[in-house]
C-alpha cells in the first residue's frame, strides 16, 4: 500500500509538469514521423510525394522490412539507445531536489513509513516515467509495423524493462546527487557529465582492445606464415619474421596493461553503452530484425585498405581483426555487463539511504 501511494503520488507529480507531456509526445512524434513514410513500387512515399528511388521500393525490399529498417535505425540506435534517456533524466532531476527543499518532505515523514523505505518508493516512482515513455514508443511502434508492414513483431516489447533497467543506474546517481545538493539543475548535470565519462570510458577500453586484438591476429598471421615457409622449406630463415613478432611484444604489453586498468575500471561502474548494445541485440533477435540489422551494419562498415589496416596491422587480414572483437564483445555475458551495474545501483542506493535517513530537514 505504501509503495503503491508513493507511486501514485509520483506520477502525479510528474503528470503535473508540462515537461513530462512534452517528453511523451516527442516519444509518439518519433514513431509518428516514420508512419508518415512509405513504400511503394516506384520508391519511397511521404504523405501524397513519392520520391523515386530505383533502389529502395517493393520490388527490392518488402514493406515489413522496410519498417523494420526504419525502426532499427531510427527507434533502437538512436531513440532507445540514448535520448528516451536523457529526456527521462530531464524529466524526473527534480524529484528528490523538490522533495527535500519544497516542504513536501515534512509532510511524507509524518507518515507511518521509515525514511529508507520512502526513498527507494520515490526512486521506483522516477523509473515509473521511463517505463511509460518506452512503452508509449515502444505500443506505437509496434502499430505502425503491424499496420503499415504487415508484420506483428511483439518481441518490441523487451525493451521496456530492459531500458528502464538501464536508466535506473543514471537515475540512482541523479537521486543520491539530487537529495544532497538539493538542486535538479546540478543534479542533473553532474549525472549528464559522469554518462559522459562512462562513454568516455567504454570508448577508451574498447580502442584499446581492439588494438590489443588486433595484435594478437598480427601475431597468428606471422606465426602462419613462418609456418608456411617451413612447411615449404625446413631450413628456411625466419629470422626477419620472428624479429617482427618479438618487436611488437613490448607494444602488446603495454596495450594489454593500459586495457586490464580500463576493464577494472569499468567492472567496478556501470556499463551504460554495453547495456544499450545488449538491449539492441535482444530486440533483434526477439522481433526479428536480425536481417536489417546486418544490411545496416555492412552499409556503415568501411572498406577494407589496402597495405596498413584500420587497427595498424599489416600481416592480419581486416575480416578476422574485427571477427575476434565481435567474439570478445559477445563473451561479456549479461551477469557481468548488467550484474556489475546492479550492484553498483545498490550501493549508491545504499548511499543515498544512509544520507536521506541521517540528514535533517
Amino acid at each position: 500500500m505504501q509503495l503503491t501511494a508513493m507511486l501514485v503520488d509520483t506520477y502525479r507529480e510528474l503528470s503535473s509538469r508540462r515537461l513530462f507531456w512534452l517528453s511523451l509526445a516527442l516519444s509518439a512524434l518519433v514513431v509518428l514521423s516514420f508512419a508518415l513514410v512509405g513504400i511503394n513500387e516506384e520508391g519511397v512515399q511521404i504523405l501524397a510525394w513519392t520520391l523515386d528511388i530505383p533502389f529502395l521500393n517493393t520490388r527490392t525490399i518488402e514493406a515489413g522490412e522496410f519498417y523494420k529498417l526504419t525502426f532499427y535505425g531510427l527507434g533502437v540506435r538512436f531513440w532507445l539507445g540514448w535520448l528516451a534517456c536523457l529526456l527521462a533524466l530531464v524529466s524526473s532531476a527534480g524529484l528528490f531536489p523538490e522533495m527535500v527543499a519544497g516542504g513536501t518532505v515534512e509532510t511524507l515523514l509524518a507518515r507511518p513509513v521509515s525514511r529508507w523505505r520512502l526513498y527507494l518508493f520515490k526512486f521506483l516512482g522516477g523509473l515509473l516515467f521511463t517505463a511509460l515513455q518506452v512503452t508509449v514508443f515502444c505500443v506505437a511502434s509496434f502499430l505502425v509495423i503491424g499496420i503499415r508492414g504487415n508484420a506483428w513483431e511483439p518481441g518490441i516489447f523487451v525493451a521496456v524493462p530492459m531500458v528502464t533497467v538501464m536508466y535506473s543506474y543514471l537515475f540512482s546517481v541523479c537521486a543520491l546527487l539530487g537529495a544532497w545538493t538539493r538542486s535538479g539543475i546540478a543534479a542533473l548535470l553532474l549525472t549528464v557529465l559522469f554518462w559522459g565519462f562512462l562513454f568516455m570510458l567504454n570508448v577508451s577500453e574498447q580502442m584499446v582492445n581492439s588494438f590489443r586484438l588486433a595484435r594478437l591476429e598480427e601475431f597468428a598471421a606471422i606465426d602462419r606464415t613462418m609456418e608456411k615457409r617451413r612447411q615449404k622449406d625446413p631450413q628456411a630463415d625466419v629470422s626477419d619474421l620472428q624479429a617482427e613478432r618479438d618487436a611488437g611484444q613490448e607494444g602488446w604489453r603495454k596495450l594489454d596493461t593500459a586495457h586490464r586498468i580500463l576493464l577494472v575500471a569499468k567492472t567496478a561502474l556501470p556499463k551504460t553503452d554495453e547495456t544499450t548494445a545488449l538491449v539492441q541485440r535482444w530486440i533483434v533477435d526477439a522481433a526479428n530484425l536480425g536481417a536489417v540489422a546486418e544490411e545496416t551494419e555492412e552499409s556503415e562498415t568501411p572498406a577494407r585498405r589496402k597495405g596498413r589496416g584500420s587497427f595498424g596491422t599489416t600481416r592480419a587480414r581486416e575480416s578476422d581483426v574485427r571477427k575476434a572483437i565481435d567474439q570478445d564483445m559477445e563473451s561479456r555475458g549479461v551477469g557481468w555487463i548488467v550484474g556489475t551495474s546492479l550492484l553498483f545501483e545498490a550501493l549508491v542506493l545504499g548511499l543515498g539511504c544512509r544520507h536521506f535517513a541521517r540528514r535533517d530537514f
